[in-house]
């Protein structure tokens, strides 16, 4: 099996270490064929683009595509933040109808910022979200984040929904079935690990989704890493028909 695209890269101009251009140029070193430049949105706390730095990355990337045509295609996206339970993204309409890609996903700090917190420290402290709830108040947080993510799908042209239920509880079933009639494919990210074996075999239960095999680097050096991805998607059974950027 071979992945011939990755569309999940970060770079300095966000949480990465490394330019667009290093980027470019591991992917290349890796055989991709496309690459996608995915920054954090702006509400993505210390992490997240300064907006005023679209246009310089759009100008970069359209240089770097006549640099390299015909060697690798390069995508100019955004990883925006659901911010409320509307399913609103933290990234304005000019940007979201210019942009080559668009993924969205749930960060810690954007929805429900106490609750996030709380998970965030009982994560450091080696405790899982759920063992520190009551049961009922577990599901009404996954209810709220499945029904924050589903509105987003349905409003916003989504092509990718980032590493769905690591950390946010969701109803990973109801959220691959709207996702499947929305064309709007989940990730199975090589740095979470996630989407897992057991979260994979939820999404295909009862959908049609689709999938894609995401490196999520954060270093030049660790675009086209999907080893760890790839090893989920086969422990799986995963049709590799259903992974968009998988060749045989």
């Amino acid at each position: 099996m071979r992945v011939i695209a990755d569309y999940h890269t970060h770079t300095r101009y966000s949480h990465g270490t490394g330019t667009i251009e290093e980027n470019v140029i591991s992917g290349i070193h890796k055989g991709l064929t496309t690459i996608a430049i995915t920054d954090h949105g702006p509400a993505y706390c210390n992490y997240g683009i300064n907006i005023c730095q679209y246009k310089e990355m759009k100008e970069t990337i359209e240089r770097l595509n006549e640099k390299y045509s015909g060697v690798i295609e390069i995508l100019l996206g955004i990883e925006a933040n659901i911010i409320d339970e509307q399913g609103t993204l933290d990234v304005d309409d000019a940007i979201l109808k210019d942009c080559d890609i668009l993924l969205a996903g749930f960060h810690f700090d954007i929805v429900y910022k106490e609750i996030l917190q709380m998970n965030r420290l009982q994560l450091q402290r080696g405790q899982t979200l759920k063992s520190r709830l009551t049961e009922n108040l577990y599901m009404e947080i996954t209810e709220r984040n499945t029904q924050a993510l589903l509105h987003s799908i349905e409003q916003y042209d989504i092509d990718i929904i980032t590493h769905p239920g690591d950390h946010q509880p969701i109803s990973l079933a109801e959220v691959a079935r709207i996702a499947g009639t929305r064309k709007t494919a989940l990730e199975i990210n090589n740095f979470h690990r996630c989407l897992n074996v057991s979260q994979i075999k939820e999404a295909i239960e009862l959908s049609d989704v689709d999938f894609v095999i995401s490196s999520d680097a954060h270093r030049p050096k660790d675009v086209g890493n999907f080893i760890g991805a790839l090893k989920i998607v086969q422990r799986s059974g995963l049709d590799i028909g259903r992974v968009k950027n998988l060749r045989a």
